[in-house]
């Protein structure tokens, strides 16, 4: 993969599905590039796609009293004012699949677009994170995953403590691909077991990727700084606003192979059934045969 030349382009988008090591990656951004102790409550990135209050300051529009459809043909003009009113790259994180608009463009706008880094995890590991994370129900989650019109929030008027926007996230599979093989923006893929076992390298590619002009010596400290136990005793310490309340700990195990005692023969069956070919590009078929 060639390194991104940056030029009119702002924006690199910190694409995942959820629970797939997104926050990490910020954690680390905000190390590397603010050169100073990190707090998981004041990552210094430029906050998520489905900002609300975001949308409403720009366009001066009330998003409870517009449709889905009506949000998302709005959005990339959103994003192309964002862009065009920085001076300095941003770095955004989305959950929503990359997907058109009833307009038929992108929601994530193209030309202000500097790349993407996809973040991506064995769903089945996923599974019990997301239970975890939304107070799910194991099987509610691998539903949510399977599911092709799967969306985050919802959007009705009644809700006004809802602070973003829905997402449309497709199944699990349809949002790697949307994402890999957009055709539009160029996309570095990170594993997030990569990151796990090999984390300088890992995230190295990733900084090489956005063209940040940063050292090895700086990647090593910011990796040693954003270790998975470390943001695990900050929240610990502080709590993490990010944290979908009263559900469990955001950072929970921060390790891979966990579906082997949370998930069972059934929910193992479902995600690959409906996964498989996603599972077996990425190498997460493999560790399944290997544990059967």
């Amino acid at each position: 993969m060639k390194t991104v030349i940056q030029d009119h382009r702002k924006i690199v988008w910190l694409a995942s599905y959820p629970k797939s090591g997104n926050t990490w990656f910020r954690a680390f951004l905000t190390t590397l590039t603010k050169d100073g102790d990190l707090d998981i409550n004041n990552l210094q990135t430029h906050g998520i796609f489905s900002n609300r209050k975001q949308f409403e300051e720009i366009t001066q529009l009330d998003s409870f009293q517009l449709d889905k459809e009506k949000i998302w043909e709005l959005l990339p003009e959103v994003y192309t004012q964002k862009a065009q009113r920085s001076q300095q790259p941003l770095f955004i994180k989305i959950h929503d699949a990359y997907s058109f608009n009833r307009l038929g463009k992108p929601i994530v706008p193209t030309e202000v677009s500097l790349g993407v880094i996809y973040l991506i995890r064995n769903p089945l590991d996923i599974a019990g994170s997301l239970a975890n994370h939304m107070g799910l129900t194991i099987t509610g989650a691998v539903n949510l995953m399977n599911r092709e019109d799967s969306t985050l929030a919802k959007q009705e008027s009644d809700i006004k403590n809802n602070r973003q926007l829905p997402q449309l996230m497709r199944s699990w599979s349809q949002h790697v691909e949307s994402w890999v093989h957009n055709g539009n923006i160029p996309v570095e893929v990170l594993r997030y077991e990569d990151l796990l076992l090999k984390p300088v390298e890992t995230f190295t590619k990733a900084v090489r990727f956005m063209g940040l002009q940063k050292s090895d010596v700086q990647i090593r400290q910011a990796v040693e700084a954003t270790s998975f136990q470390h943001l695990k005793r900050q929240e610990v310490k502080n709590g993490f606003r990010e944290r979908i309340q009263p559900y469990g700990r955001f950072f929970r195990k921060g390790k891979a192979g966990s579906w082997r005692r949370e998930l069972g023969d059934k929910r193992i069956a479902s995600l690959i059934g409906k996964h498989k070919n996603v599972m077996q590009q990425f190498g997460y078929l493999s560790e399944v045969e290997a544990f059967a």
